[in-house]
C-alpha cells in the first residue's frame, strides 16, 4: 500500500477559499449552500492515492459465533446471512475480542477513553475538515440509555435520529428556521437556486453532469420522504410540509434505509467524508415488526428466547446484518464504495453472555487498500481499537499530526 504525504489529506482551508472566491461564487453563498460548497469541494480537491472516506456502523448486541462467522465454503449462516449480496466487498474478521464488552460500553467500542475524540470525529478533522460537515452522526432509534458513542472534545454529540431533520440540514440552505423542525421543506433544491445559477456558469461540462446527477438523486430522496411521510400518497396540497412518519419500531427498517440513503447522498455530493451511523441503542430496546419474532431484540438475546440455539436472537441479529448491507450496497450503487473505508463494530461477542471475545467485526470497501473475502484475518490478540487502526492506516490517516492513534498495531491481513 502507498502512503500518502500527511499534507495530501491535511486540506488548507485557505487554499479552498481562494479556489471557491476565484470561481466566483461569495464566501456568504457558500456558508448558505452547503451543497454548492460540496460541489467546489469536488472541484478543488486533489486525486488521492489512498481512499478517502469512512462510513463507521455500530450494530448492537454482538453476535453467536457459530451463527455468524463465515464457512470454509464462503457460505454465510443465519446472523450474517444478510450480508449476502455484497460479501464479495467485505473482509469478516475472526477471533476478535473487546476492550469492553458489554452493554453501557459504547463510549470505548470507536474510542481509546470515554474522553477522547471518537473515530469519526477524528477522521473528520483529518480527511474532512474542508467538507461542510465534517463529520456526520446518523442514527436508528440509538440515542438515550446513557449509550452515547460520538465525543467530540470531550462532549457527547447525540445521532440524530429523525431523516427529515438530516435531509433538512443537509440539504437546505440553512436561511432561517431554526435548526429544522420535524417536517419537510418542500423543493429543497429550489432553495439553492440562487447559488446554483452562480454555480453552473462556471463549471465544465463533465462537472454539470455530476451537478445534474446529484440534484436528480437529492430529489428522488425528498420525494421518497414526502411519500413516506404522507403515508404512501402524494402530498395533501402543494406546499404543504407532510407529517413524518412515527421513529418507533414500527418503522425500525424504513428509518434505517433512509438514513443510508441520505449517508450515501451526503458522501457522494462531497458534504462530508467521515460519517457513523448505529442500528438502535446498547440496550436493544427495539423490535422489528416484520420478523417472525416481534418482542424486544434485547429479550431475544437473553432467557433462551428462541430456544437453546437462540433462534430468535439469530433472526433479528441477520435482520440487522442485512441493514448493514443495504448501505454498503447503496455506496456501491453510488460508485463510492472504493473510496470508502466502511467499519463495523459490535459492543461484545455472545450477547447472552456479555463475551469479549468472538466479536463480530468487519471490514468493507476501500479499493485495493483492503483485503476482501473468506481471509481469516485477526485474532484473540486483535480487538475493536486495532480495527479502527486499520481503517485509518487505509485512509493514509496515520501520518496527520492529528490522528489520535487508537492502537499501535495493523491487523495482519487486512491491508492490500
Amino acid at each position: 500500500m502507498k502512503n500518502s504525504n500527511k499534507n495530501s489529506f491535511v486540506q488548507n482551508r485557505r487554499s479552498f477559499l481562494k479556489t471557491v472566491l476565484g470561481a466566483g461564487i461569495s464566501n456568504g453563498l457558500l456558508r448558505a449552500s452547503p451543497l454548492v460548497g460540496g460541489m467546489m469541494l469536488a472541484r478543488a480537491a486533489e486525486a488521492s492515492e489512498v481512499p478517502n472516506k469512512q462510513v463507521s456502523i455500530y450494530v448492537p448486541g454482538g453476535a453467536i459465533n457459530k451463527y455468524w462467522e463465515p464457512n470454509d465454503d464462503y457460505s454465510l449462516p443465519s446472523m450474517s446471512a444478510g450480508y449476502e449480496p455484497v460479501k464479495d466487498d467485505i473482509l469478516f474478521l475472526r477471533n476478535m475480542s473487546h476492550t469492553h464488552g458489554g452493554h453501557g460500553r459504547t463510549g470505548r467500542i470507536f474510542n481509546n477513553s470515554y474522553h477522547d475524540d471518537s473515530f469519526e470525529v477524528n477522521m473528520g478533522k483529518i480527511i474532512g475538515a474542508d467538507t461542510p460537515f465534517p463529520y456526520l452522526n446518523l442514527g436508528v432509534m440509538s440515542n438515550g440509555n446513557r449509550g452515547q458513542i460520538t465525543k467530540d472534545a470531550g462532549s457527547d454529540v447525540n445521532f440524530e435520529d429523525n431523516p427529515f431533520v438530516n435531509f433538512n440540514r443537509l440539504f437546505g440552505n440553512n436561511s432561517g428556521g431554526g435548526s429544522g423542525g420535524p417536517s419537510l421543506k418542500l423543493n429543497v433544491v429550489d432553495l439553492h437556486k440562487e447559488a446554483l445559477d452562480a454555480l453552473q456558469t462556471k463549471l465544465g461540462a463533465h462537472e454539470l453532469r455530476r451537478l445534474d446527477k446529484h440534484l436528480t438523486a437529492i430529489e428522488e430522496t425528498e420525494r421518497r420522504l414526502i411519500t413516506t411521510g404522507s403515508g404512501g400518497g402524494s402530498c395533501s396540497a402543494a406546499g404543504d410540509a407532510p407529517a413524518t412518519f412515527p421513529l418507533t419500531s414500527a418503522t425500525f427498517t424504513q428509518q434505517a434505509h433512509l438514513q443510508s440513503d441520505i449517508l450515501a447522498l451526503a458522501l457522494s455530493c462531497n458534504l462530508t467524508r467521515s460519517a457513523s451511523i448505529t442500528f438502535g441503542d446498547h440496550k436493544g430496546e427495539f423490535s422489528v415488526p416484520e420478523l417472525n419474532f416481534q418482542g424486544v431484540y434485547h429479550k431475544s438475546i437473553h432467557g433462551a428466547q428462541g430456544g437453546s440455539d437462540y433462534g430468535n436472537y439469530q433472526e433479528v441479529r441477520g435482520h440487522l446484518s442485512g441493514l448493514s448491507a443495504y448501505l454498503i450496497q447503496k455506496l456501491k450503487t453510488e460508485g463510492l464504495l472504493d473510496q470508502t473505508v466502511v467499519v463495523e463494530l459490535s459492543d461484545m461477542g455472545h450477547a447472552d453472555s456479555h463475551s469479549s471475545t468472538n466479536v463480530p467485526n468487519l471490514i468493507a470497501g476501500g479499493g485495493s487498500s483492503i483485503r476482501k473475502g473468506n481471509i481469516r484475518a485477526g485474532s484473540a490478540a486483535y480487538n475493536n481499537l486495532h480495527v479502527i487502526h486499520t481503517a485509518a492506516a487505509a485512509l493514509g490517516a496515520t501520518a496527520s499530526p492529528l490522528y489520535q492513534g487508537y492502537a499501535n498495531q495493523v491487523i495482519p491481513g487486512v491491508l492490500g
